[in-house]
């Protein structure tokens, strides 16, 4: 139970996001570790290989440890691209980790947003001023095996918090550092990644 429900706070109203075939929300809850675990174990298991087996045990430590990670950060969902059938193939793995931020005031809000603006150019997502975009890199590895890590950070207020609390959406994958920004294929995760954000609706929103 969250220090919210503990104080009789009102939760924050759910929102959803239009997913294209093959990509699923999900909660960094036990419960849907253990059923992640349990699809990839199965998906694993049929290929049949001892490479295959190996890398069943690697990719769950990977997972445990991402999900703990989640957790701590109080990730409220997660989106990626984990269907069966993903009628969009995306040219580098991605995923969408959505986040609350709070403040304890307007005022204090109102300044994290200003900063955004001045600081790191935020700029609106198309027509709709109320979501805020930022796009960041950074370079990890050396020599041939540098990689750019890409993140777009989509911010919006979360109604009926008068400006308190902020739902933060954070689109990432990597790419091999010799793949430019500009390369046709990443122009598409990045305009993929807009669309899906742009399909923000919330529900059950208190007036």
């Amino acid at each position: 139970m969250s220090l919210r429900d503990l104080l009789g706070a009102r939760p924050d109203p759910e929102f959803d996001l239009s997913l294209p075939k093959g990509w699923e929300r999900h909660e960094p809850s036990p419960e849907n570790q253990a059923l992640i675990e349990q699809r990839l174990r199965r998906k694993l298991m049929h290929v049949g290989t001892v490479d295959a087996l190996q890398a069943a045990g690697v990719l769950r430590n990977m997972l445990r440890q991402s999900m703990d990670e989640m957790r701590k950060q109080n990730v409220v969902a997660y989106f990626a691209p984990s269907g069966p059938d993903v009628s969009t193939p995306f040219p580098v793995p991605a995923s969408i980790i959505a986040t609350i931020r709070s403040a304890p005031s307007s005022a204090e809000m109102d300044g994290y947003i200003k900063r955004m603006i001045l600081e790191e150019r935020a700029e609106p997502l198309g027509k709709n001023h109320t979501l805020l975009r930022i796009e960041r890199e950074s370079i990890r590895g050396e020599g041939d095996a540098q990689m750019v890590l890409s993140s777009t950070l989509y911010v919006t207020p979360v109604p009926g918090t008068r400006r308190r609390r902020a739902l933060e959406l954070l689109a990432g994958y990597g790419r091999p550092a010799d793949i430019p920004r500009d390369d046709e294929q990443i122009q598409f995760v990045h305009a993929f990644f807009d669309l899906m954000v742009a399909s923000l609706r919330w529900k059950n929103v208190s007036r």
